[in-house]
């Protein structure tokens, strides 16, 4: 089985701080990277972070996996544009911790194909609401 990169990117320092939790909680994480759009940089310079590491470890076989805080922001159309030129590249918008524990947790387990199901299904069903409204509350 391949090893697998997570690469997240996101606007402002999210992904960054979204990794150190999610190292806080599970530890130092190997073949995981993250970048952020700040204001005032450019997205060519984002863009050429990125294929750098695209690059490096598509050079040492691995499967990337992309992870983008929102669908039409520029770190994904950067990831877009990656996934068009280089392609073997899985791409998830709407990255949370959720998402990023359940990846590094089963990514030696599982094949790339069911570990993205299982990320999405978990975010999916990590979202709960609840309130003290009704009687029958399940506070």
């Amino acid at each position: 089985m391949k090893k697998k990169f997570v690469l997240i990117i996101t606007h402002g320092n999210f992904g960054i701080e979204l990794l150190k939790s999610a190292e806080m909680i599970m530890g130092d994480q190997e073949d995981a990277a993250a970048l952020g759009l700040r204001l005032g940089e450019s997205v060519d310079d984002l863009r050429n972070k990125v294929e750098e590491i695209i690059v490096e470890n598509q050079k040492a076989d691995k499967d990337i996996i992309i992870l983008v805080d929102i669908l039409g922001g520029s770190p994904s159309n950067v990831s877009l544009y990656m996934l068009k030129k280089y392609g073997n590249i899985e791409l998830i918008t709407g990255v949370n911790m959720l998402m990023l524990i359940e990846i590094f947790q089963s990514r030696e387990s599982e094949e790339l194909d069911k570990l993205i199901e299982k990320a999405i299904d978990s975010t999916v069903n990590g979202i709960k609401r609840y309130n003290l409204k009704g009687k029958d509350s399940d506070c």
